[in-house]
């Protein structure tokens, strides 16, 4: 198949449409780090460094994978430009996942089960095609052969990978967090569906990925691959805000805030002009995190700083007697 040895050579329309798939990659990413730097306070903890990676790693997986195809730059260096934007992009991708998966569920072991999924994979599945990525681009054509076969084994095992987080997002929202954002009326219901909705889309990409390497389109898949994952990144990056700025919100002006946003699914780093402070997304989720865990609130009583307690049923609980 074309694209594995080196620059390709395709009718003009296929050109043309690996062109505007690069193009809207580039596009998508520079968003999220762009909106990766307003939204944040502080610049730091596993989601912000995961973010950030996984977005620079798909950038320069697009840029050089259209400079190699197009014979725009020598092959082998950006053979090895695309492998580093390849980890960063793919496995960043997974570990912004993870980062984030403790604002879903109270059971420990799932992040704890993830995060060793994570490092098996790519150690699995980044070395060997690496190994025989660079040695078919190197003069190795023993390597060709091995490498059309573990290109779809590593596409088929990351898809697995990233199916069952996605699946525990969805089982998780289902069960653990629906019932404590159906406390924050309507705008809580739409950030549980919009949970499971990237989620579901995140599978289907996933899918569609796998439909175009095993219909032997490469050149197609790989140039399909940083859109892919540029679009999830940027639908969790946007669930993400929309789930900490309900929880951190008053109920009562979660209709202004309704009427403030014109679609549910847009990067906005503020979501009002009343709330334009900048997310503290850390602390934002390990207060989440705690919340998620604590199961009897019949006998606890909230407590908000700086408003009335009444307003915040199910944020930070504080015991009756303490």
């Amino acid at each position: 198949m074309a694209g594995e040895t080196g620059p390709i050579n395709v009718s003009r329309t296929i050109a043309m449409v690996m062109a505007a798939l690069f193009a809207l990659a580039c596009w998508n990413v520079l968003e999220i780090i762009i909106a990766t730097f307003t939204t944040f306070r502080h610049r730091q903890g596993v989601y912000f460094w995961s973010m950030l990676i996984a977005s620079l790693g798909t950038l320069l997986h697009t840029i050089s994978g259209f400079l190699r195809y197009f014979s725009l730059a020598p092959n082998f260096p950006m053979c090895v430009l695309i492998c580093i934007g390849w980890y960063a992009m793919v496995t960043g991708q997974s570990v912004v996942l993870y980062s984030r998966l403790h604002l879903v569920t109270s059971h420990t072991q799932y992040p704890r089960f993830v995060l060793y999924m994570i490092i098996f994979d790519a150690c699995a599945f980044h070395i060997p095609t690496t190994i025989l990525f660079l040695g078919s681009n190197h003069g190795v054509n023993s390597f060709i052969a091995p490498f059309n076969i573990y290109e779809r084994v590593q596409l088929t095992g990351f898809s697995v990978q990233e199916t069952i987080i996605s699946a525990l997002y969805i089982w998780e929202t289902l069960t653990s967090l629906r019932p404590l954002l159906a406390l924050k009326g309507p705008r809580g219901q739409r950030v549980v569906f919009n949970v499971i909705f990237v989620n579901a889309v995140a599978i289907l990409l996933d899918v569609a990925l796998l439909a175009t390497e095993y219909t032997n389109n490469f050149d197609i898949q790989t140039s399909f691959k940083p859109l892919a994952y540029s679009i999830k990144l940027k639908m969790e990056f946007t669930v993400l805000n929309s789930l900490v700025a309900v929880i951190r919100t008053n109920p009562a002006a979660l209709g202004e805030i309704e009427r403030s946003q014109h679609e549910d699914l847009h990067i906005q780093p503020r979501w009002s002009a009343d709330h334009s402070a900048h997310f503290d997304l850390d602390a934002d989720s390990r207060s989440l995190s705690r919340m998620t865990r604590r199961k009897d609130f019949s006998s606890s009583q909230p407590e908000w700083h700086g408003s009335r307690t009444s307003d915040y049923p199910m944020l930070s609980i504080k015991s009756a007697g303490s």
